[in-house]
């Protein structure tokens, strides 16, 4: 579909590990599908850049090829500065960027994700070498801006405590409407290593279909470089 060796790495883990947690990864891939069909592949392009904060571009794209650009800049400016706040606008599939997340804390930062989805505001926090982050969702009353964009904001320094505190002061959440906890994240991925993953006919002819577009006729010229 575009993506680079290093991009549908980085997407098949997204992915994976979302259905592995029971976030429900493989439903999201499929609403996903016609968009990553008809829109060009492109990073987050940065727009602005200062001391402790950055805003990229996502360009109409997805979390899923621009995700991990946006959690390394963050990470980057956290380690400089103490503390790092990015925001990505325009960018699509953002429940994706969980596991980037969780991938960042392996190496001692604390993140919090925040983005809306309809009326809805969605926040992700982890501590530090923690391998499950705790997943809200709540009423939201931020600037209207923020849903119009498709904006995602990531939080990024060595703890929790202080970047809630921040956090805090940049949005306005009203009551908790769902929380999915770090102890059901961990039930998920225990019931789905001994169960395994169940995909969807229907979604599995689609995917069939994604191949079919990708493979090129064998031909003596194509076999010639087959073992390179």
């Amino acid at each position: 579909m575009g993506f680079s060796v290093g991009d549908y790495e980085d997407a098949a883990a997204m992915v994976v590990w979302s259905q592995m947690h029971g976030l429900s990864g493989l439903q999201q891939l499929q609403r996903a599908l016609p968009f990553l069909s008809n829109c060009p592949c492109l990073h987050a392009k940065l727009i602005n850049d200062t001391d402790q904060q950055a805003l990229l571009d996502g360009q109409q794209s997805s979390v899923l090829l621009c995700g991990s650009q946006t959690v390394r800049l963050a990470c980057a400016i956290a380690r400089q500065h103490g503390s790092g706040h990015v925001r990505l606008d325009s960018c699509h599939n953002r429940k994706f960027i969980i596991q980037r997340l969780v991938s960042a804390a392996q190496l001692g930062t604390a993140l919090i994700a925040y983005w809306v989805n309809g009326s809805t505001g969605v926040k992700v926090m982890i501590e530090p070498y923690a391998k499950q982050p705790e997943y809200q969702e709540h009423q939201e009353y931020s600037a209207a801006d923020i849903t119009a964009n498709q904006s995602l904001f990531i939080f990024a320094g060595s703890d929790l405590a202080s970047l809630e505190q921040q956090f805090s002061s940049q949005f306005n959440l009203g009551a908790q409407l769902r929380r999915f906890s770090t102890e059901a994240m961990r039930n998920s991925y225990q019931y789905r290593l001994e169960q395994g993953i169940e995909i969807d006919q229907q979604f599995w002819s689609e995917l069939d279909n994604l191949v079919a577009r990708v493979l090129v006729e064998s031909t003596d010229s194509s076999r010639a470089g087959a073992g390179d």
